[in-house]
């Protein structure tokens, strides 16, 4: 590799170890919830420069979920690709056990490409002193999730669903997301897609970010609710890239979540917080 790809490589991995504060929840906050937001951004860099992308860049999204407060931090990204077997997602890691092109034989883009295997993930949980808000709710812990995706791509629309379950009883609880993303534009250097997702949750997962225990009542000033499971938001989030150098791009995201049924209710969203959740990140992305 060129002595200027080394150093620039060394440069920006000093930046992403960096860009963590000391205090690890703060980088926490921001951590769990990019896994989604890089995939649909990562879909849209030439998928023949590179199998290795570190970036740094500003974020700006509420401090927890539910919350109608906007944190600023700055936050890294991580995405690795080994040889189609296994991708790396910031906290998340997929393994490809089957890989097919359908009607492989066409000349033409009618011939989609399905994509199955397990995933392992990091969930980091929420911590109460990240806001006011949450004093008296106590921690949730964080989690280790197993589970599996499948994702289905034809063209320039992707297909995506991915089951994951806690082991270690941080949350305790599991989740189901459903995404489509479709690229609206892409010719050298830019490129723009648009995504929708859905995510429903178990009952265990609810309670533990949105519920709240006789217990938390008793300190918060909340009332007591205990949620069931179901469909915990719905949202779109918008996706570019400038290539500005063989090596380099500019990625940005921007993104909104609408809170639905139990976590919409939630004491903690109405009396506190919001059901609308927006976000906004970008990258200075290095390929090597």
């Amino acid at each position: 590799m060129k002595k200027f790809s080394t150093r620039a490589a060394f440069v920006l991995s000093a930046l992403v170890a960096g860009a963590a504060p000391a205090k690890a929840q703060n980088f926490n906050d921001f951590a769990t919830g990019m896994t989604d937001t890089l995939q649909a951004a990562i879909d849209l860099l030439p998928q023949d420069v590179t199998n290795v992308r570190l970036g740094v860049g500003p974020s700006l999204a509420p401090y927890y979920e539910g919350d109608d407060k906007i944190k600023v931090g700055v936050i890294p990204a991580i995405s690795l690709r080994y040889r189609d077997l296994v991708e790396v997602n910031n906290n998340e890691v997929r393994l490809i056990a089957f890989n097919r092109l359908l009607n492989s034989d066409s000349n033409d883009a009618s011939g989609g490409n399905l994509r199955v295997g397990p995933t392992m993930s990091v969930d980091f949980g929420r911590d109460e002193d990240v806001s006011t808000d949450l004093t008296g709710l106590g921690n949730v812990g964080d989690s280790i999730e197993l589970g599996a995706f499948v994702a289905y791509t034809q063209g320039r629309m992707r297909l995506r669903a991915r089951a994951r379950h806690d082991v270690i009883s941080g949350h305790g609880g599991g989740s189901v997301r459903l995404d489509a993303g479709y690229t609206v534009f892409q010719a050298a250097p830019v490129a723009l897609g648009v995504n929708v997702n859905s995510t429903w949750v178990t009952g265990k997962y609810m309670r533990s970010f949105f519920g709240v225990t006789p217990a938390q009542s008793a300190a918060s000033g909340l009332p007591v609710f205990n949620p069931g499971s179901g469909f915990k938001d719905v949202g779109a989030e918008v996706s570019a890239n400038y290539m500005f150098a063989s090596q380099w791009a500019l990625v940005a995201n921007a993104s909104y979540n609408r809170l639905l049924g139990n976590a919409a209710d939630s004491p903690l969203v109405r009396q506190r917080g919001s059901a609308n959740q927006m976000a906004f990140r970008t990258f200075l992305v290095y390929s090597f």
